[in-house]
């Protein structure tokens, strides 16, 4: 049985982990589950195990952590808050059995190597269960820490008034086994459901505006068994997840990629003699006789994989709708893209570059309807792709990209030192040719706000200059009149486009060239985080799609979307 004792030297602190028998870089997402138990001992742990835990684990690719409580137990006066800090540092650490330091490259990022070795359980569904005072601080953790806590089960427990004195009210979706009353109250308020001002009966409940905060409330405690474990998993865990779109994040449902329409091309060699691995979603429209439709590739971030890319981005969702295919590929080092043509990685350019003719000869692709998005080093990779092979690309509307340059930090940037953009820019003054952008980030984002030396800042003045756009100063960060934006575009407009999440804001600065055309957009969502927000991708693909690649190379706007 794969149970390993972990601790941390900092907090000295230890915890179980149980890694299922799987590897721990597949295709496939891998979530957690945190269980806090009100005692410490290893049998603890074989018990759950064997009540359900380790099938449920193995049957849903899932990395179970248990922190272990000091002898005087959790949630004691004076010691809630370095309580939390434990479970979360837990939740930090429990992609891997050692506690060595990080390594990280030059630019601060953990290295490819690193990534590999390591397992990949995903911050948006990070998930609970809490039996008694382990209960008790989880409702803590929920009221002063949601950051990360998609969701969680309580069997028993309280919550104390000073706590909820304390609390940030940001909703945490919850079944609720025979807890405290104030507890129960707390829960179902900050969810927003129908049951917030009663909690003497049982049953479900869910706020009217966003379902995925939804509350279960059982009159008695429970024991774990496997019947409870896949009810769980079913009706609550596989069906939301959090985002990093606010300070405390914020509740959101999950996509289910086992539904019809979905192809997995896993370790397949057609593409260039190397294992490529790829995710596709033909519409249902498409399945059954529609030809000619746009395709949109979706390119991962750093360490993640076309499971998480799509749940993420959720384009494959908008293609259901109105009708395109959507390919999620995977980097060919399963870790992170080649995006600045490095001589010792992998090629992932010409790997990106045949995936599209590939799919432009084996699916009923109109060839001057390609886009291309992506998230992070994955949007790095989209504007590689573009940036050398435009006339393969109608329009790019990639996600929370911090290069060229540095993530945290200003460094001034010479365009020739850059390969894809060097290339990009020679090959323009051979044959002009326009890329239309749609480009989003966030608030919270490490380039924020956007300053002269940030890697937004090199990233669309090279926009600009591309699409013969005029690329004016972007000021200093000290400087008072800086805009969170950086630079004001030649129009702009406030967005409010999700009904969910009706605090989801945009503010678009829209920028044209001499001929009037709007070829580059900055779209900054406000609160977010590096994250992919649910309305992201519909923004990117309501501007996408009116743009068409002709053959001779010019783009054109299209009445037909």
């Amino acid at each position: 049985m794969p149970l390993f004792l972990k601790e941390l030297k900092k907090e000295k602190r230890s915890a179980w982990l149980f890694y299922p028998n799987m590897p721990n870089r597949s295709e496939i997402k891998v979530c957690s589950v945190t269980v806090v138990r009100p005692e410490a001992s290893e049998e603890s742990v074989q018990r759950l195990l064997r009540a359900g835990l380790e099938q449920l684990a193995q049957e849903k690719h899932l990395i179970l952590c248990f922190p272990n409580p000091e002898e005087r137990g959790w949630n004691q006066e004076g010691y809630q808050e370095a309580d939390i800090r434990t479970i979360a540092a837990f939740q930090e650490a429990m992609n891997r059995k050692d506690d060595e330091p990080v390594p990280v490259n030059e630019k601060g990022i953990p290295t490819y190597e690193f990534m590999q070795s390591t397992w990949h359980p995903m911050n948006d569904t990070h998930y609970y269960i809490g039996i008694d005072s382990g209960a008790s601080i989880l409702a803590a953790m929920m009221a002063l820490r949601p950051q990360n806590m998609a969701a969680m089960v309580l069997i028993g427990g309280e919550v104390d008034k000073k706590t909820i004195e304390k609390a940030v009210a940001s909703p945490v979706p919850a079944w609720l086994y025979g807890c405290g009353e104030r507890l129960k109250h707390y829960v179902c308020k900050t969810n927003g459901v129908e049951n917030s001002d009663r909690t003497d009966t049982q049953g479900e409940y869910w706020n009217a505006i966003n379902p995925a905060c939804r509350v279960v409330l059982k009159n008695e405690k429970a024991e774990l068994n496997t019947e409870i474990l896949e009810q769980i998993w079913k009706e609550l865990f596989s069906k939301t997840r959090r985002l990093n779109t606010s300070v405390y994040g914020d509740c959101a449902d999950r996509t289910d990629l086992t539904d019809a329409g979905f192809e997995w091309f896993v370790d397949n060699t057609e593409i260039d003699g190397t294992p490529h691995t790829w995710l596709v979603h033909v519409p249902t429209a498409v399945r059954n006789g529609q030809k000619n439709v746009p395709v949109v590739f979706f390119y991962h971030g750093g360490s993640d994989n076309p499971s998480e890319a799509a749940e993420m981005s959720r384009f494959h969702e908008i293609g259901e709708k109105e009708h395109f295919i959507t390919v999620y590929p995977w980097s060919t080092n399963r870790a992170g893209w080649n995006m600045e043509l490095l001589k010792d990685q992998a090629d992932d350019l010409a790997y990106c570059k045949e995936l599209i003719l590939y799919m432009l000869k084996h699916y009923p692709v109109d060839p001057s309807r390609v886009y291309l998005s992506g998230f992070s080093n994955g949007a790095g990779m989209a504007q590689t792709v573009a940036m050398i092979y435009p006339e393969l690309v109608a329009a790019l509307g990639h996600i929370d990209s911090n290069w060229p340059g540095v993530r945290y930090g200003r460094v001034e940037v010479d365009y020739q030192t850059v390969e894809p953009m060097r290339i990009a820019l020679e090959k323009q003054q051979e044959r002009q040719i326009d890329m239309p952008v749609w480009y989003t980030y966030g608030t919270r984002e490490a380039s924020s706000p956007v300053c002269r030396g940030c890697s937004q800042q090199h990233q669309y003045d090279f926009w600009k200059q591309f699409n013969r756009i005029e690329v004016k100063s972007t000021r200093e960060l000290e400087d008072p009149l800086l805009p969170e934006h950086g630079v004001d575009g030649d129009t702009s407009e406030t967005l409010y486009p999700d009904i969910q999440h009706p605090d989801h804001y945009y503010t678009v600065q829209h920028f044209f060239n001499a001929e009037g055309r709007n070829y580059y957009n900055f779209a900054l969502m406000h609160h977010k985080g590096h994250e992919v927000a649910p309305k992201d991708a519909q923004l990117s693909w309501n501007y996408m799609k009116q743009f068409r690649r002709e053959k001779d190379g010019t783009v054109k706007v299209s009445l037909e979307n």
